[in-house]
C-alpha cells in the first residue's frame, strides 16, 4: 500500500507566492496550510486550491512547525515554504518512494534548494551533478524537509533545525526558492530576521561587542564566497556573499545593542527598551 504524504505550508500574507507553491504540491495526499492570521487573500487562495487551512498564532518558526506537523493527517510530512516550489523530478521521486513503500528506509530526507537571486539560479540546477560529494554537502547544509513526524522535533526560533534520528537520506530532486529574487526583497526582510536572531542569541549571551560582530561578518562572507563556492556565480555570487556577511554582522551588532539596553549603558528611549519585549524569544520547544 502506498504511504500517504502530507505537504505542509506555513503562511502569513503570502497571496502573491502561494498559488505557485500549492500548484507544485497538487500531487500530495494532503496539503495543509498553517496560517498566522493573514490579512490578505492567503486563506481564500489556499481554500480554493483544495488545501486544508488551520490558523495558529505565530510565536517563532520552530514552534509553528512543531504545531503544524501535529495537525497533519498523515505521519510522513513534507515542509515547503510559500516562496518555494517542488520540482517535477522531486515530485516524481517522492511519489515513487511512497508508492513502493520505500520511504521508511530512512527516517528523514534532505533536499537541496536552488535560489533565484538577482537574475541567476544559485546553484545552477541545469549543471548539477548528483554524486556522493554533493549528497554529503546537502546533508550538511540542508535541514530535512521530508520525514516521519513521529520522530521529529523542530528547534531554534530562526534558521530552525529539525531533530530526527538517523538514518537520513538525500533526494536527487530540488526545491526552487524564490524568497529574495532581487536586492530590494533581500533588504526588506533583513530587519525582521536579524531582530529575531539577535533575540535568540541574547538568551545565552551576556557579552558581545562590535569587534565580534565585524569579525563574524567577515568570516561569514569569506566562508560563503570562497569555501561554499559563491565565487563561481560572478556578480550575483559576490552580492549574495556580501548580503550573507552583512546579515551575520547585524545579528551580533543587534545583540550587542540589546545587551547595552538591558544593562542601561547609554541613553535609551522607551521605544528602544520595548525591543527587549517585542523580540523576546521564549523557550517553547517541547522535548521528544
Amino acid at each position: 500500500m502506498a504511504i500517504p504524504v502530507s505537504a505542509i505550508v506555513l503562511t502569513r500574507n503570502e497571496e502573491e507566492m502561494l498559488p505557485g507553491c500549492l500548484e507544485s504540491l497538487a500531487w500530495a495526499d494532503e496539503v495543509l496550510v498553517v496560517d498566522s492570521f493573514s490579512t490578505d487573500g492567503t486563506v481564500d487562495i489556499a481554500r480554493r486550491s483544495g488545501a486544508r487551512v488551520v490558523q495558529h498564532p505565530f510565536a517563532n518558526f520552530a514552534v509553528q512547525r512543531n504545531y503544524a506537523q501535529t495537525q497533519a493527517r498523515y505521519d510522513w510530512v513534507l515542509f515547503i515554504d510559500a516562496d518555494e516550489r517542488v520540482s517535477e523530478e522531486l515530485r516524481d521521486e517522492i511519489r515513487y518512494l511512497a508508492a513502493t513503500d520505500r520511504l521508511p528506509e530512512f527516517n528523514a530526507y534532505h533536499i537541496q534548494r536552488v535560489h533565484l537571486f538577482s537574475g541567476r539560479w544559485i546553484p545552477d540546477p541545469t549543471r548539477r551533478r548528483v554524486n556522493p560529494r554533493l549528497r554529503a554537502w546537502i546533508c550538511r547544509t540542508e535541514v530535512p524537509r521530508l520525514f516521519d513526524r513521529r520522530l521529529a522535533i523542530w528547534e531554534r526560533p530562526l534558521h530552525e533545525v529539525v531533530r530526527v534520528p538517523e538514518p537520513h537520506g538525500v533526494l536527487d530532486g530540488v526545491i526552487y526558492h524564490y524568497a529574495v529574487t532581487n536586492l530590494s526583497l533581500a533588504h526588506g526582510s533583513l530587519n525582521f530576521y536579524t531582530d529575531l536572531e539577535a533575540a535568540y542569541l541574547h538568551r545565552s549571551r551576556s557579552r558581545a561587542g562590535l569587534i565580534e560582530a565585524i569579525a563574524r561578518g567577515i568570516r561569514c562572507f569569506l566562508y560563503h564566497y570562497f569555501f561554499a563556492g559563491l565565487w563561481r556565480y560572478g556578480e550575483q555570487g559576490l552580492l549574495l556573499a556580501i548580503i550573507l556577511g552583512y546579515t551575520k554582522f547585524m545579528n551580533y551588532a543587534k545583540l550587542s545593542e540589546r545587551i547595552r539596553i538591558q544593562s542601561g549603558r547609554g541613553i535609551w528611549t522607551e521605544r528602544d527598551r520595548q525591543l527587549l519585549d517585542r523580540f523576546r524569544v521564549e523557550d517553547q520547544i517541547p522535548s521528544l
